[in-house]
């Protein structure tokens, strides 16, 4: 569920409640994003800091880092396609003209 920081203390229409100035209340999906859409309304989003949260301890088996089996993949970096080697040409049988024997 998403963090909401609202500038000033108050209340929403959801019933969510901001005790002081900055405070962060976590809140359903839906309800942050009609907070969020309201323009100069004091709501921001807070993203959770990634160093912060502890991973589970199976997480570190199943990382990229610790399998090569898994490997992860950038949208913005377009996919290879693989190098395609040329086909074999196809070379005519050479015919000999037919020698007479010499006598």
């Amino acid at each position: 569920m998403p963090l909401i920081r609202k500038d000033r203390a108050g209340n929403d229409s959801f019933g969510h409640s901001w005790p002081e100035d900055g405070a962060v209340v976590e809140m359903p999906h839906e309800e942050a994003e009609e907070l969020l859409a309201i323009p100069d309304g004091g709501f921001t989003l807070v993203l959770p800091d990634a160093d912060a949260a502890p991973e589970p301890d199976n997480a570190a088996a199943d990382s990229p880092e610790s399998n090569p089996e898994f490997s992860e993949i950038d949208p913005a970096v377009p996919a290879a396609e693989p190098e395609a080697k040329p086909a074999a040409k196809k070379t005519a049988a050479r015919k000999t003209a037919e020698r007479k024997p010499q006598e």
